[in-house]
């Protein structure tokens, strides 16, 4: 007997049930995750026949951050607003955000988000 205790794609999954009260054949339902990389709803029976995987992450991803992993390396969603938030920092310490008097950022330099060494 063969006995299977979760996947990596189950591991959390949600359900999508879009169009509770339309009838059976125009209702939409399907396994879903998040995409690690941009936080994109990946519907995991579309996935399946052209998505993209990530070694690293050891989750799928979306067809777009399939694509950019080729040549940027993977690059999870977390690492992306952590440098973000740093470079934000920097540039309020060196003085090159301008602000509002109320003191909300209205321009900044260009934020570059680097790519995680495989």
């Amino acid at each position: 007997m063969t006995m299977y205790i979760g996947t990596a794609l189950t591991k959390g999954a949600g359900y999508l049930l879009n169009g509770e009260k339309l009838n059976v054949s125009q209702r939409e339902e399907a396994d879903i995750r998040t995409c690690t990389h941009c936080q994109r709803v990946i519907k995991l029976q579309e996935w399946r026949q052209r998505g993209a995987w990530c070694n690293r992450c050891f989750a799928p991803i979306c067809i777009p951050c399939g694509v950019e992993m080729q040549t940027k390396g993977c690059t999870p969603f977390l690492k992306k607003i952590e440098a973000i938030a740093e470079q934000m920092l920097r540039f309020d310490s060196l003085g090159m955000l301008e602000k509002n008097a109320a003191g909300h950022v209205i321009s900044q330099p260009q934020i570059v988000i680097p790519a995680l060494k495989e």
